[in-house]
């Protein structure tokens, strides 16, 4: 009885909306719900903003007492921001689709978003079975495929970072609202210009804490997630956050420009750029008994920069004009 009771002064206290942007989720929306109505902090409300999806995405929701919206956009943008101006808690927190969260996870959030921290991001575990699902993962939780993105490499340890994920993260909804809301022409990033507008404001801190993690199984082969890292390279130009990621690919051209002037610099580049990427593929291969390893996460890393590197000059030099 009394835990009952000091659950519910809590809500009474921290009143949270978890907003959920879906598209075509049907195969992961049911755990992510259950998931999320488990929580030992109880939500106020869940809002599920589908982008016309075309399977059962929308039968499997109703099946749980959330609030439903549809958008046309096609872009996370606008979902999270349609979801977030019909929130009624004081708190908002995002996470998508795939996405398990624990247990404790708005309580591990809410516990952090203190007087001076403007928002909170919890870790991001990526899981999955095939060797091209489990390469992208370890490629991706190392300084070289996951860069400064702390919330993907699960830092153990709490910090202070420039930027958390809408896969996992937490707000006051006042101070979002404050700065504009998220912008809604974007493609994508959107989390990452939001985080950057507020962190401007001077209003406080972004934090990150371990606790308050989530599972996050993308299912991706090699080619589905080529496809993700171009668009990716592409929403980092189209968000003008010029920060780490994206030295890379401003480097890239004048990288190539040695080709024509000084080849002997371009290849002794290339040469430690393949040393250490087999290097990677060979700890990775020898921690996890699979020689299969040194030769597919090379090919993860080959494919992560590659891809990312062309979307982002795509985008510089042929933008993409989306229509408000």
């Amino acid at each position: 009885m009394n835990n009952y009771k000091e659950e519910q002064s809590m809500l009474i206290a921290h009143p949270v909306s978890v907003i959920i942007p879906v598209r075509n989720g049907a195969k992961t929306i049911k755990e992510c719900l259950n998931a999320v109505f488990e929580q030992s902090l109880k939500p106020f409300e869940v809002i599920v903003v589908d982008g016309q999806s075309t399977d059962n995405t929308i039968d499997i929701a109703m099946t749980f007492p959330v609030k439903l919206l549809k958008q046309t956009y096609g872009r996370c943008a606008a979902a999270r921001q349609m979801g977030l101006e019909v929130a009624q808690g004081e708190y908002v927190a995002f996470t998508d689709s795939d996405c398990v969260p624990d247990k404790d996870w708005l309580q591990n959030l809410v516990t952090e978003l203190k007087e001076n921290i403007i928002g909170v991001g919890g870790g991001i575990k990526n899981v999955g079975e095939g060797l091209w699902i489990r390469s992208i993962n370890l490629a991706q939780n190392t300084f070289v495929g996951g860069g400064s993105s702390i919330q993907t490499r699960l830092i153990m340890d709490k910090r202070f970072v420039k930027s958390i994920s809408g896969a996992n993260s937490m707000y006051r909804k006042k101070d979002i609202l404050e700065i504009g809301g998220f912008n809604v022409r974007l493609t994508g990033a959107d989390e990452t210009e939001l985080n950057s507008r507020l962190l401007k404001s001077k209003k406080g801190k972004l934090l990150y804490t371990p606790k308050a993690a989530v599972i996050h199984n993308h299912g991706r082969n090699l080619k589905e997630f080529a496809g993700n890292m171009y668009h990716y390279g592409r929403w980092r130009r189209e968000c003008r956050v010029w920060d780490f990621p994206i030295i890379p690919a401003l480097l890239f051209p004048f990288v190539l420009l040695t080709v024509f002037l000084q080849y002997w610099i371009f290849l002794v580049l290339a040469l430690i750029y393949v040393l250490i990427i087999l290097a990677i593929g060979s700890k990775f291969a020898i921690q996890n008994k699979s020689m299969s390893y040194m030769a597919s996460i090379p090919i993860v890393f080959v494919v992560l920069h590659g891809c990312y590197i062309l979307g982002f000059w795509r985008e510089a030099i042929f933008p993409v004009r989306v229509k408000k």
